[in-house]
Formats: C-alpha cells, structure tokens, sequence
C-alpha cells in the first residue's frame, strides 16, 4: 500500500473504530457530509431502518456520487443527492416496507415524506423522489437530472462500475470509512426478503434475479401469456355496441 493511501486507510479507520459514536465525520475523501437539519434526520433514518452493511452501502452510494460529480464537474445540489443516497434502501426494511410497492418507491416515500416534514414540497422533492425510485434503473436515470442521475451512479460505483474514474486513495478512504464488509450477503438477505413477500413488485428490477435464484416457486407472469387473450373480444362482434 502506498504511504497516502495508509494514511488515508488509518484515519478512515480511526473514525469507524467510535462504535459508540453514531455521528458521521465531516469529510471523508474530501467530500464534505451535509449537516443540515435535514440532512441530520435523512441520516438518523436510515440508521434506525437498515443493518450496518446496508447503512455504509448507502453513504458510500453518496461519497461514489459525489467524487464522480467532481471528476467530471457535474455542477449539483449536494444535500439533496445525500438525502436520497442515505434513504436508498430504507424501502428493504421492515419498517418501511410495504405489501404491495416495489421497494424503490417505498423509499422514495421515505424520502418525500422527510421532505414534507421540512417544508421541501416542491421541485426539489420531486428530484429526491426521482433518485430514490430509479437508484436502480439507469436506462432512465441516466436522462434525468444530474441529483438523478448521480445517485444512480453512485449505486453503480459500489457495486464496482466506474470506478476508473476515480483516484485509488479516494476509493481507499471511502471503503475504510464505510467498510463493505459482509455488504452483499446481508443486500441478498434483504432483497431475498422482499422477492418471497411481494413478487409481483420486483418484475422491473435486479430483485426479480435474486427470487430465481434463491426463492422456492419464484415466478413472475409473462408479458406473452398475458396478452394471448383479448380483454376486448366482448365489446366487438355478435351485434355488441
């Protein structure tokens, strides 16, 4: 390891290391955290809903957004792109977990209900919504706004995508700030969770690969078998007006 690296690896650790300490630092790779009231709270959430593994996923879906946004000067609204980063996944909890969404807009709920809380009504929580919603879908997030589109980018860095982009000490500082470690079996464990409870919801996303593969009788309808009969045979033919 390279000296800047060890001494961004040992401050990083020496944060995580207050495990009593629930507070975030105030930069971690250069990247300020916001401290607002709102912030504060988006934070405090997201805590309270998901494991540990799943928290750092999403600070670290933040700190990937944000050096991404300085890498290529993407000119932003910082705090909204952390509110929606932190409460990503708060819809593959328990306690926001609904019986019948999918579990994006369930955060994106979350998200827009903070945002009520704070007086954010207006084109400002639409974006939280947005990026929250469509974390996961870059085939749209991709044409949206830049807080849309950064966190969607950030998602994607943690699970090992551009990171070319980004300079090795800043990755170093972020993954001993927010450590990966036993992230992806504790996301299978909650995506596993919400595949077994709602199916029908996870037809548009990574969740629907995850119930094949580790839910018994997982199945998804067919867009093919769906539309083989025609809902208007009855309204045409045999004199009907």
């Amino acid at each position: 390891m390279k000296r800047a690296d060890f001494l961004a690896a040992s401050t990083a650790s020496a944060l995580v290391a207050r495990s009593q300490d629930t507070s975030l630092p105030r930069s971690i790779a250069g990247i300020r955290i916001p401290d607002s009231a709102l912030a504060k709270e988006a934070t405090e959430i997201a805590r309270n809903a998901v494991s540990a593994e799943i928290f750092n996923h999403s600070l670290r879906t933040f700190l990937f957004a944000e050096l991404l946004a300085r890498a290529h000067r993407t000119s932003h609204d910082t705090e909204l792109v952390y509110v929606a980063s932190i409460v990503h996944d708060t819809g593959l909890s328990a306690r926001y977990m609904s019986a019948d969404r999918c579990f994006e807009v369930d955060g994106a709920d979350v998200a827009r209900s903070l945002l009520e809380r704070h007086a954010i009504n207006d084109a400002r929580a639409g974006l939280v919504w947005d990026a929250v919603a469509l974390h996961d879908n870059g085939g749209i997030a991709r044409w949206k706004e830049p807080e849309v589109q950064l966190v969607h980018a950030g998602v994607s860095a943690d699970f090992g995508n551009m990171l070319e982009v980004l300079k090795r000490r800043d990755i170093v500082a972020v993954l001993n700030a927010a450590p990966r470690t036993h992230f992806i079996p504790a996301f299978l464990d909650a995506c596993t969770t919400v595949a077994a409870r709602k199916p029908q919801t996870t037809a548009h996303s990574f969740v629907a690969d995850i119930g094949y593969r580790r839910v018994a009788g997982f199945h998804l309808s067919n867009f093919v078998d769906d539309t083989k009969d025609d809902p208007f045979a009855a309204y045409i033919g045999k004199g009907k007006r």
